[in-house]
C-alpha cells in the first residue's frame, strides 16, 4: 500500500513539474502530462505486457481530461478491447456502406406542411440499428466523420432532388461538427455535391453547435461566411446548452436558431425553461432570424410555441425520423 502511495506521489510530482511554464526561444511555453502506471507482478508478468498495460492506463488518463495519472485496472483492459472492436467495426461499416439516412420533417405550422428535413445518420450493423449517440463521437475521434457526412449528404441530395419536384423550395438540414470547419476542402466538396444533383445552395441548411467555436473560432466563422456567400443557410443548433458567448450571434451570419428540446420538454412544467424559450424567441426576432423548436411531442408544447410566434416545429408530434421511401410518400 505504501508502495502504491509513493508511486502516486511521484506521478503527481512529475505532472506538477512538467506543467510549470518555461521559456523556449523567447516564448513562454507550458505543456501537460498524462501518466499510466502498471505494477509487477499484479498487472503483468513480463515487461512487454507491463508497458502495454501502462499505455492503456495512460490512455484512460487522457480520456479523463489529461494532466492526471491512472493505475491500470482489468476493467480498463476490457474497455480498451471493446474500443478496438468498435473502431474496427466502424471502419468496416464505412467501407461496406452500412450507414443509411433517416429524415425528420420540419413543419411550418401555418400550412401544416413540411418545408425541410433534418438528415440523421443510422448504422445497420449485423442486423442491428445503432443510434448515432453510440458512434458519432468515436467516428470524430478517428477522423471518419467527414467521409461519413459526405456519403450521407450524397444520399440525402439524391433524395432532395426528388423531393423538390413536389416542393420546389424544400431544403435539407445537415449537422456539422467542429471537425468539418477545419477541413480545407469543405467548400469545394459542398459545391461539387450541389452541382452533381443540380441543387441550389439554398437547398442546404447546415446546423452547427456552439462547440464549433471552441477551437479556432476565427477560422470557423470565416468558413461560415464563405458558405453563406455561396447561398447556404446556417442554423445554430442546441442554442443555450453550451457555453459560448452571445457575441457569436452578432458575428455569425445565421439564418436560424434552434430551440433545444431540453427546454421544449419543460413547457408547462418549468417556468425557467419557458422563460429561456421566450427570451430566445425575442432575441431571434430582434436579430432577424427564424426559430425552429425541436423535440415537440405534445399539443400543449405546440400551442405554447405557436402562441409565441414560433411557427417552425420539429418533433414526434408530427413525425419520427423516416427512411427515404416513407418520407417521399408523406411528402406526396
Amino acid at each position: 500500500f505504501n508502495h502504491v502511495n509513493d508511486l502516486a506521489h511521484i506521478a503527481q510530482k512529475i505532472i506538477d513539474i512538467v506543467q510549470k511554464p518555461f521559456t523556449l526561444q523567447n516564448n513562454m511555453v507550458s505543456i501537460g502530462a498524462s501518466i499510466g502506471i502498471s505494477l509487477y507482478p499484479n498487472d503483468a508478468e513480463d515487461s512487454e505486457q507491463l508497458f502495454r498495460n501502462a499505455d492503456v492506463a495512460m490512455y484512460h488518463a487522457k480520456q479523463l481530461g489529461r494532466n492526471n495519472y491512472q493505475f491500470f485496472t482489468e476493467q480498463m483492459n476490457k474497455e480498451a478491447k471493446a474500443r478496438l472492436t468498435n473502431e474496427a467495426n466502424l471502419k468496416i461499416g464505412l467501407n461496406q456502406q452500412e450507414f443509411f439516412n433517416v429524415y425528420q420533417p420540419i413543419i411550418n405550422t401555418h400550412s401544416n406542411k413540411a418545408v425541410g428535413a433534418e438528415l440523421l445518420m443510422r448504422w445497420r450493423h449485423k442486423n442491428e440499428i445503432i443510434s448515432p449517440i453510440e458512434f458519432i463521437t468515436l467516428a470524430e475521434e478517428l477522423g471518419m466523420l467527414i467521409p461519413m457526412t459526405e456519403q450521407a449528404m450524397e444520399r440525402g441530395f439524391e433524395q432532395l432532388h426528388l423531393w423538390r419536384k413536389y416542393r420546389p423550395d424544400f431544403y435539407l438540414s445537415v449537422n456539422f461538427s467542429v471537425k468539418h470547419f477545419s477541413h480545407k476542402n469543405l467548400l469545394s466538396s459542398i459545391r461539387s455535391l450541389l452541382n452533381k444533383f443540380n441543387l441550389p445552395a439554398t437547398a442546404l441548411k447546415i446546423e452547427i453547435t456552439e462547440s464549433a467555436f471552441i477551437v479556432e473560432p476565427e477560422q470557423a466563422i470565416e468558413t461560415m461566411r464563405q458558405l453563406v456567400k455561396m447561398g447556404v443557410l446556417l442554423s445554430l443548433d442546441d442554442f443555450g446548452t453550451g457555453f459560448s458567448s452571445l457575441s457569436y450571434l452578432k458575428q455569425l451570419p445565421l439564418n436560424v436558431i434552434k430551440i433545444d428540446q431540453s427546454f421544449v420538454q419543460g413547457i408547462g412544467l418549468d417556468h425557467k425553461d419557458e422563460a429561456i424559450i421566450e427570451a430566445t424567441l425575442v432575441l431571434a426576432q430582434s436579430l432577424g432570424m427564424q426559430c425552429i423548436a425541436e423535440g415537440v411531442e405534445t399539443l400543449e408544447q405546440l400551442n405554447y410555441l405557436v402562441s409565441r410566434q414560433c411557427y417552425y416545429i420539429q418533433g414526434y408530434l408530427y413525425s419520427k425520423p423516416l427512411i427515404a421511401e416513407d418520407f417521399i410518400e408523406k411528402l406526396k
